[in-house]
């Protein structure tokens, strides 16, 4: 772990005071406060194997003790500033409270949570091949539109479930394609501009591009159709175990909040939220 990195952690680091018993041994003591034996070894605990093993070296040592002192020494400066009794501090405390509360109800509710195995990304893997072929040829359809106003009105449109042929035929300003839905055919790599290629040969099939500006305008492609080898899944299985974690990670997330909505009342005042946002977007002063 390079030495710049290892600083910025421990820097960051927080103390809990009063969790340490009366006995409890000092290790470093800067005015009216100290880390004791115990507070730190429940901060080192939480550092990563590849950290404590950097500990274990003279230099990692040495390193650890000067940034104690250091942390201390602005710890018992801020205090003698009074910062600690601002308005800002006591903001900024309520705010690492709600996030620490949120991620420990996070973590307690994970507990129960089925990891993917092996057999739950082969499961997958069969069932969409399609995904995961290496592609050596695309079909693509596109639509072709003036500028960002009406590239934005195309996918709010195909956010909201519409058909991307349809509007390529009602939008669509390249007269050639529009009548066909936008279909172009069939491209192999090297037959299309670098900037396209780049984009389109990384969708998976059915997946729709961000506009990519060529010859003046603005294009929005979609792939229909790819042609090319499947990848072996051994030499994706760790990924998409990872993958398919986060997705159902995400579900029960999507899930569970639905389920909060039912728990707990939300009530919100619309028009003072747009107000707010009208506010920070222009970079005027917000009002409180």
């Amino acid at each position: 772990m390079k030495i710049n990195t290892f600083f910025i952690f421990v820097f960051a680091l927080i103390l809990l005071s009063g969790c340490a018993k009366d006995r409890d041994e000092t290790i470093v003591k800067t005015g009216s406060s100290k880390i004791t034996k115990s507070q730190l070894i429940e901060e080192l605990q939480s550092l990563p194997p590849q950290t404590k093993i950097f500990l274990t070296s003279s230099e990692g040592s040495k390193r650890l003790k000067e940034e104690l002192i250091k942390r201390e020494l602005l710890y018992e400066e801020a205090k003698d500033k009074g910062l600690q009794k601002s308005k800002d501090f006591k903001r900024r405390v309520e705010e690492f409270k709600k996030i620490t509360l949120i991620n420990m109800l996070l973590e307690e509710e994970l507990k129960s949570f089925k990891p993917v195995t092996e057999k739950d990304a082969k499961d997958y893997y069969e069932k969409h091949k399609e995904e995961f072929i290496k592609p050596q040829e695309v079909r693509l359809s596109q639509i072709v539109v003036k500028n960002e106003e009406e590239a934005k009105k195309v996918y709010e449109r195909l956010n909201k479930g519409e058909d991307f042929a349809a509007l390529a035929k009602e939008l669509s300003r390249d007269e050639k394609t529009k009548a066909m839905g936008g279909d172009i055919g069939f491209f192999k790599k090297n037959q299309l501009n670098p900037q396209i290629q780049n984009v389109v040969f990384n969708l998976k099939k059915g997946q729709v591009s961000m506009p990519l500006t060529y010859k003046g305008e603005l294009y929005i492609f979609k792939v229909t159709d790819i042609k090319g080898t499947p990848t072996d899944f051994e030499s994706i299985k760790n990924q998409l175990i990872e993958e398919l974690k986060i997705k159902k990670q995400q579900e029960w997330f999507n899930s569970y909040i639905e389920e909060l909505k039912r728990k707990h009342k939300v009530e919100i005042n619309e028009k003072a939220l747009q107000e707010v946002i009208s506010q920070a977007t222009v970079g005027g002063k917000l009002n409180k």
